[in-house]
């Protein structure tokens, strides 16, 4: 089962995808640690590559490895992308994604990561402070294997402010939140300290705010 066989509420329209297969895919985002990223391939298979290595210090306890789609300011909205980790599987493994992106020290993060503990595996808020978790609900941890890609989804309503996190099983959740404290703000991708990968980017918005980030950086081309 695939996900976009998954339904698509009424009124909700796709607003953004990305498979990076264009030499210009880079220009859709803008990133904390441009270093930290490229374009890479496999075979035939173009996606966007984090190393894991961030030039910046956030400041605090947060993520530092960032890069969002910068033209699109969303509330509502349906999320579905493939993430494959690039090292050895620890229990502390981690890829992002994050959502109300409001600055570079306001946003949501999710965080997937291999084992859950009182510091990863969940959903947590950044408001220029240390992250702190706001997931009512997460399962004990996700299992990335060895480079090998996984379906994830999120979903998240405006109306009764709930984000629900699928990873691979389209039909039972990771994760869960209720928060009401940011609504609208861009999406993006990342990691706490681990190198992973994105691709087959798609969402669906009943709108989408066509304004331009005015922080972090554009990657240039090699």
């Amino acid at each position: 089962m695939t996900l976009t066989s998954q339904s698509i509420p009424e009124g909700y329209i796709l607003v953004y995808q990305q498979n990076f297969s264009s030499d210009t895919a880079l220009k859709d985002f803008r990133f904390s640690s441009p270093d930290s990223w490229k374009i890479n391939n496999l075979r035939e298979n173009r996606f966007l590559e984090c190393n894991g290595q961030a030039q910046i210090d956030s400041g605090f306890s947060s993520p530092a490895i960032i890069g969002i789609i910068h033209r699109h300011i969303l509330g509502e909205f349906i999320l579905e992308a493939d993430l494959m980790m690039t090292e050895p599987e620890q229990e502390s493994n981690d890829l992002c994604i994050f959502f109300s992106v409001r600055d570079s020290s306001h946003y949501y993060c999710i965080q997937l990561a291999s084992q859950a503990n009182e510091n990863a595996h969940g959903i947590f808020l950044v408001k220029n402070t240390p992250r702190y978790r706001v997931s009512n609900w997460q399962n004990e941890g996700i299992s990335w294997g060895n480079q090998k890609w996984h379906k994830v989804r999120v979903a998240r309503n405006i109306v009764n402010r709930s984000v629900t996190v699928y990873f691979d099983n389209m039909k039972n959740p990771v994760m869960t939140s209720r928060d009401p404290e940011l609504v609208m703000g861009y999406l993006g991708f990342g990691s706490i300290h681990d190198a992973g990968c994105f691709d087959n980017i798609k969402i669906w918005a009943p709108t989408s705010i066509p304004e331009e980030a005015e922080f972090f950086e554009i990657k240039r081309n090699p």
